[in-house]
């Protein structure tokens, strides 16, 4: 690890989420884990793919998609109603306080705004933050189609809610496993072009979202040329492929390059329609933050 290490450990919190329609209850679970990892003592928390939302059809999910993001050296300037961030706030220090309990019932859930809640917790929380997948509007419609399409969008925001870098999920995910998974991501979600790393507390940061760990030519540039020290892969990986293939997938691409990868994940039943592998997708239905030294 000499080759890919930084001058100073830094601990790194990785959560793992239940996400769901419905915006508000995601991003108070968010507010949550990044009280937890507050308390802690780590710099940065990561995300799993979809934490802000995951819907129940495609429709939903460009309906309901945040407007495009800008990189700069100023905060994001989306205005959230004044409630919601209250809300978090007051999620965060209950949660570095040790305190889980909080009233969302009066708080309204319409028309929020994910990125700008995210930078209110990132604020309160003084945490860097990994949002390691959410739906940004204004991508291209498919060839021969006038049917909007959004970007799966992993976006990493400093303490200051400055938007540092971005990553266009590449590699959309469709797949079809008889009376078990169906799934078109590329129906609704365009993909990227572009590879990006960024620089971060504990290190640079060579993003990626699901699907792609499986094509490790991928991760080749990132380390190589570019040099992140560490790899992001955020998933909601599916309960089939995930029990089949996720800790070797993981495992593989930190053996080929000699460097940690970190990924956050969706676990457990978000509707109908979807279930999602993790370390506790059998368990209750409960948002969890762990930690871990880089150095």
């Amino acid at each position: 690890m000499s080759s890919h290490t930084t001058s100073q450990p830094r601990r790194a919190a990785i959560a793992q989420l239940c996400s769901t329609s419905h915006k508000l209850h995601n991003l108070v679970n968010v507010a949550k884990c990044a009280g937890w990892a507050q308390r802690e003592g780590a710099s940065i928390l990561f995300l799993p793919e979809c934490f802000g939302f995951i819907g129940e059809s495609g429709r939903q999910t460009v309906e309901q998609a945040d407007p495009p993001v800008v990189v700069g050296d100023v905060p994001v300037e989306y205005a959230n109603d004044a409630s919601i961030s209250e809300l978090l706030e007051t999620t965060v220090a209950a949660a570095a306080n040790g305190e889980t309990s909080v009233d969302e019932s009066t708080v309204p859930n319409d028309n929020l705004c994910i990125l700008d809640a995210l930078k209110t917790i990132a604020t309160k929380s003084g945490l860097w933050i990994s949002g390691g997948g959410m739906h940004i509007a204004g991508a291209p419609p498919a060839e021969g189609s006038n049917l909007p399409r959004v970007y799966n969008t992993h976006i990493i925001m400093d303490n200051q809610g400055v938007v540092k870098c971005l990553y266009r999920k590449i590699h959309l995910f469709n797949v079809h496993i008889p009376d078990k998974v169906n799934l078109r991501e590329s129906d609704t979600t365009a993909p990227g072009t572009e590879l990006v790393v960024c620089d971060s507390p504990i290190g640079k940061l060579g993003l990626s979202t699901c699907y792609d760990i499986r094509f490790p030519e991928m991760y080749i540039p990132l380390v190589n040329q570019m040099g992140a020290q560490i790899l992001l892969v955020p998933s909601a990986f599916t309960v089939p492929t995930g029990s089949a293939h996720w800790h070797t997938l993981l495992r593989a691409r930190a053996i080929e390059h000699q460097c940690y990868v970190l990924a956050a994940a969706q676990y457990g039943r978000h509707n109908h329609k979807r279930e999602s592998y993790g370390e506790l997708h059998r368990a209750t239905q409960a948002p969890r933050s762990s930690s871990a030294w880089v150095s």
